[in-house]
């Protein structure tokens, strides 16, 4: 089993083609065959299903998936280690997910990458679940994610509980105030699962099979639909405290029986980190942001 075999799995496996993989490679497509047919042979199992028009994964072939990923994704890191050396001090991988990026934490990293120029810095954008799993398997050395990782090499440190705000722009017509759960029912409610606690207290109110008139699963796209007076939405208070200062949005008065949750902020890094000490330096910024 080498890396090539891995990587013509891992195309075959997210392109369902022989023939795409092969185009992804830049090799013949007797080549990903004979390559995947290796690999079969030294695990002893299938790992495709084939017919004349589809290609899917058997069961080893879904259990096997994530271990072929991170064997890649590690040996690809691994050559990065290795032309670091040529340019850079070192490198700190920071993972979190695009709103914290784009509304919290993207000052404290630009000031932290200027003052530091030796250092190179890669930033991942991902669902806290993606982050934390790299992060075991140290591809990442420092997360901002919305739950705790329960793992003996990564340390969890709470750095903020935050809320939720109900927001529309100025210019929305809106009924008089306070809103209650039964208005977001009648007025045009645009939503985004925050996820955790969120998840549990929308299926609260609006029960477990209810389809949104309006449902997005990115904060850049919700805020579109905002500006263009589309409806109301919910916004962690991170996010829309900076945009209430600014005046593009304004917070609505919210009451219901259900009181609306809370979620804590927790920024996880690796113990024994050999970056420690450029580490601590961005810590100590990121913690300034919030």
């Amino acid at each position: 089993m080498d890396i090539e075999q891995l990587q013509a799995f891992l195309h075959v496996a997210n392109s369902k083609s022989f023939t795409r993989a092969a185009e992804k490679m830049n090799v013949v497509q007797s080549t990903i065959t004979t390559r995947i047919q290796m690999l079969e042979r030294h695990i002893g199992k299938d790992l495709f299903k084939r017919d004349k028009r589809n290609i899917g994964l058997t069961s080893a072939g879904r259990s096997f998936l994530p271990y072929a990923e991170r064997i890649v994704d590690l040996s690809r890191e691994g050559m990065k280690v290795l032309q670091l050396e040529q340019t850079f001090q070192d490198q700190l991988v920071i993972g979190t997910t695009h709103a914290l990026w784009d509304y919290v934490i993207f000052e404290a990293i630009d000031d932290f990458q200027k003052s530091n120029s030796h250092i190179s810095v890669r930033m991942i954008t991902e669902h806290s679940s993606f982050i934390i799993r790299k992060m075991i398997d140290g591809l990442i050395d420092l997360g901002i994610v919305f739950y705790p990782a329960y793992h003996s090499n990564i340390e969890s440190i709470p750095i903020l509980e935050d809320n939720y705000v109900l927001v529309a722009t100025p210019t929305f017509h809106l009924p008089e105030f306070p809103l209650t759960s039964e208005d977001l029912r009648t007025l045009p409610y645009i939503h985004l699962n925050w996820g955790g606690s969120f998840s549990d207290w929308i299926q609260q109110i609006f029960g477990n099979h209810y389809i949104f008139q309006l449902e997005v699963d990115h904060v850049s796209l919700l805020l579109r639909f905002l500006e263009s007076n589309q409806g109301i939405s919910f916004l962690p208070h991170l996010i829309a405290k900076r945009l209430i200062e600014t005046g593009e949005v304004i917070s609505i008065p919210f009451m219901s029986d259900t009181p609306l949750p809370k979620r804590i902020i927790y920024l996880v890094n690796r113990k024994r980190n050999n970056n420690i000490d450029h580490l601590e330096q961005l810590i100590s910024s990121i913690k300034r942001s919030f």
